[in-house]
């Protein structure tokens, strides 16, 4: 079994001051290089059998992600979350529209033998900096003044999000594997 991603992008006030900040921290503490890893939030990470699978998989969901799209994304402040991740984080407000579409992918693709983690209890988040896809890890000092940093940003922003995209888990480069726009 593969692990893939359905992520949804934030667009609007959200994406430009998350671009902003990912920028910003990016160039302060030297941890991410041009392309920057892409902005999105984590809506499924789902377990896929084999290339059929995800045919099969991309075949089902369109369909069910359509009939949600769009929808309403807001960011409430900030999160950080500790080692190993040391990641700095937009905190997205966790809705019943993103539980409940999570839980729909997962019962929709059961039967053709996908899997997929439960996001019932997820800390929904837009990753600015983090470990992952890093040039060099940041200390701790620097990872925590980051925390702080955000913290102190007035982050209450809201958009309506038109896309989802189902992604393979490398990057560079970003290997977009099916999308779900309205």
């Amino acid at each position: 079994m593969e692990k893939y991603y359905l992520v949804a992008l934030p667009e609007d006030r959200i994406l430009k001051r998350a671009l902003k900040l990912q920028k910003e921290f990016s160039i302060r503490y030297r941890v991410y290089e041009d392309p920057f890893p892409p902005l999105h939030v984590t809506m499924g990470i789902l377990y896929i059998p084999h290339s059929d699978g995800l045919t099969a998989a991309t075949t089902l969901l369109k369909p069910l992600l359509r009939r949600y799209l769009p929808f309403r994304l807001t960011v409430r402040g900030s999160s950080c979350f500790p080692p190993p991740y040391k990641s700095v984080n937009l905190k997205i407000t966790s809705s019943r529209k993103l539980r409940h579409i999570s839980r729909q992918v997962i019962k929709t693709l059961q039967p053709s033998g996908v899997k997929g983690h439960p996001m019932d209890h997820w800390d929904y988040h837009i990753s600015l900096v983090n470990t992952v896809f890093a040039v060099r890890e940041w200390t701790e000092a620097e990872y925590l003044e980051a925390c702080e940093i955000l913290s102190r940003e007035n982050l209450h922003l809201s958009c309506r999000v038109r896309h989802i995209q189902l992604w393979h888990p490398e990057f560079p480069p970003l290997e977009v594997l099916a999308d779900f726009s309205i």
